[in-house]
């Protein structure tokens, strides 16, 4: 289903304008040494969605690097119809996932475990992305480094305000893309969360090298005079390497996250999934499907590991975690 999936999708290639500014990758993960941004978020309407409340808003990015028209974060909250919810999960987007709409349809049942859902618009996509852009295809190495310093900066902001407006029971997820970042935020931030990191990447050296996706940077455009294509591969593959989830300490609370692996992922090393499982010491829970089939197939097992990542930080457990999740997502289908 995977092969299938990325044949039949269109085109688009990245990095078509080459490396971009090289500098900003150049520092890796070295900010998030450092506490989160406070920010100020900005309600800008209520309606009714599928029954539940659904909350607009924006706040200022704290990666003032951002081009123009990406430095106003957009999210959506959705919360019970009635009352406060009992927990609140921060959603990261998946590469390509655009807006709003997919992550709000996964998280819409968990509703009804009472955990609300924060949903935030990626830098460079949607209404962030920047004039030129075609679609969700990354014109240069620095945007796709500049995004994924912002996404986690903007995540851990988020969940470190929603603290201070006195919500305590907190969690991040999100799947492939949105999954390494939910580890990485989750990883730096020194409060306990739920972790529900589901296919992620432990770099995406793998990703934009070795899988499926490794077709779709354009390598002619980062090769340097007199270098070949692999040379540029290679090259990339070795600034990528500096963003990896196992650069970070293990969560605050590592009895808390779950990791969902797909036995035959064709976009994310499995291995990597494995990587991330072992340096935090947590759960790994398999799905034995692929990138696509996961998302299309096994949606209600991916909101369990959401709710048992947060079964498992009310239980305040530490180690590696045992059967229950396993077997519930096991039985999906």
């Amino acid at each position: 289903m995977d092969r299938l999936f990325y044949l039949a999708l269109p085109r688009q290639p990245f990095f078509a304008s080459g490396w971009g500014d090289e500098a900003v990758g150049a520092g890796g993960l070295d900010g998030l040494r450092q506490r989160p941004a406070a920010i100020e978020v900005r309600w800008e309407g209520e309606s009714r969605w599928r029954g539940a409340r659904l909350r607009a808003g924006s706040f200022e990015s704290p990666e003032a690097r951002l081009p123009r028209e990406s430095r106003r974060a957009r999210i959506r909250m959705l919360l019970p119809a009635q009352g406060e919810p009992a927990a609140v999960c921060l959603h990261l987007a998946a590469s390509g996932d655009q807006g709003f709409g997919m992550r709000l349809r996964l998280a819409a049942p968990l509703l009804a475990r009472g955990i609300a859902a924060l949903v935030l618009e990626n830098p460079y996509y949607g209404d962030r992305r920047p004039t030129g852009q075609p679609g969700a295809a990354l014109r240069t190495v620095s945007d796709l480094a500049l995004m994924a310093s912002a996404t986690i900066e903007e995540g851990r902001a988020l969940l470190a305000w929603l603290r201070g407006v006195g919500h305590r029971r907190l969690g991040v997820a999100g799947y492939s893309m949105g999954g390494q970042m939910s580890a990485m935020v989750g990883a730096s931030l020194p409060f306990p969360l739920a972790i529900a990191a589901l296919a992620p990447s432990n770099t995406p050296a793998t990703v934009f090298t070795e899988g499926l996706l490794s077709s779709h940077p354009r390598f002619d455009a980062l090769a340097r005079r007199g270098e070949k294509p692999a040379q540029a591969r290679e090259a990339l593959r070795r600034l990528l390497l500096r963003f990896a989830v196992t650069s970070l300490p293990p969560p605050v609370e590592p009895g808390a996250a779950i990791v969902v692996a797909n036995r035959r992922d064709g976009v994310v090393a499995p291995s990597d999934m494995e990587r991330i499982a072992a340096h935090w010491r947590c759960e790994i829970c398999w799905l034995d499907t692929g990138h696509v089939g996961a998302v299309v197939l096994h949606r209600a097992a991916l909101r369990r590991a959401v709710a048992a990542a947060f079964d498992r930080l009310d239980a305040g457990r530490t180690g590696p975690g045992g059967e229950p999740a396993r077997a519930a997502l096991s039985s999906d289908r």
